[in-house]
Formats: C-alpha cells, structure tokens, sequence
C-alpha cells in the first residue's frame, strides 16, 4: 500500500511508542513529517516510511467503500 492520496485530508492516528500519547493530523502532516516533538512525553518521535505506511493501512478503511478489503 502508498500513502494514499484520499485519505492527505483525514484525520489519522498515532500512538508515541514512548508514552502512548495520540497525536490525530491530517494524512497530508504523515506525508510529509519525519519527526515531530511528542505532546505527552517531551521527546523526539521519529516517523519512518514504514511507520507511515502502517498509519495508512490503519486508516484505509475510511475510504473504501464497504466490502472492498
């Protein structure tokens, strides 16, 4: 699966692996971020390519229609 374009304008979720704090932005912010300073604990949050693509695979449901999985 790519970073599906239908889904740059909803909002996904991802857990700090540190706190578990959520963070919820738009697909277009996991585009394009590699990093960002978790809310929760303070810390520096890598997201790599990986991460993204499990963050959009978490969310594809809000886009296809029912039955298509």
């Amino acid at each position: 699966m790519s970073l599906s374009p239908s889904l740059f304008s909803v909002g996904l979720t991802f857990q700090c692996p540190q706190c578990n704090f959520t963070v919820i932005k738009n697909g277009s912010w996991f585009q394009v971020v590699s990093h960002y300073k978790c809310e929760g604990c303070g810390r520096e949050i890598r997201i790599t390519y990986p991460d993204k693509i499990a963050i959009f695979q978490k969310h594809a449901h809000l886009v296809m229609p029912p039955g298509a999985r």
